[in-house]
């Protein structure tokens, strides 16, 4: 079997291949970057859980399903977040805290810090405001309530996850960039393996 170099499907598997490539790299990028959040993640829960301090996570992550943040955080925008454990949250920073609002009590809220009174050296409360919200929040947030500050905004990572949720849809974007490698791989030998041939 000839293969054509200059034929539009050896030339569509060539630039397939390095895109596949590409793609892959990254995905196994995000996952290295995601076994070390996890490492972190674990790590500082076994310290706090050996020493009986019942902290949150130091580093956490949630994907953002309302407007009231709008421009600054989007609908299916992802977040990371860094727990503080010295009260050193300002006003300006955007905090994710345990809201005890009516409206949404016993959710995670996402909201900008516009006002802060210290009690102690260790403790304070928060008057919080969605950038799009009219008006601030009703009740304030105590340091205890808050879960972190916002130190990462990924655009749309929402969409990806959603995508990915689906066990199908997880196997589909693994299996279509690995097929088209080895499909390619399998071209190279073939063309390797003519030239051999034509050789003898």
């Amino acid at each position: 079997m000839t293969i054509d170099e200059n034929s539009f499907f050896y030339k569509l598997q060539y630039y397939s291949y390095f895109v596949t490539r590409a793609f892959l790299l990254a995905v196994f990028g995000l996952l290295l970057l995601l076994a070390v959040f996890f490492a972190i993640y674990f790590g500082d829960l076994f310290l706090n859980v050996k020493t009986g301090n019942y902290n949150s996570p130091i580093f956490n992550g949630y994907v953002i399903v309302s407007q009231s943040m709008v421009p600054t955080i989007n609908i299916n925008d992802a977040i990371v977040i860094k727990r503080d454990s010295h009260d050193g949250y300002q006003v300006g920073d955007i905090i994710s805290f345990f809201s005890t609002e009516y409206d949404s009590e016993g959710m995670v809220v996402t909201h900008r810090i516009v006002k802060k009174d210290n009690l102690t050296t260790s403790n304070s409360t928060y008057r919080t405001k969605g950038d799009n919200n009219p008006v601030p929040d009703k009740r304030g947030v105590d340091t205890s309530n808050i879960y972190g500050k916002v130190f990462l905004i990924i655009p749309k990572l929402g969409y990806v996850q959603s995508f990915l949720s689906q066990p199908s849809h997880f196997i589909i974007c693994i299996l279509i960039p690995a097929g088209i490698v080895i499909i390619y791989d399998l071209f190279r030998i073939m063309k390797a393996f003519q030239k051999g041939r034509e050789i003898y």
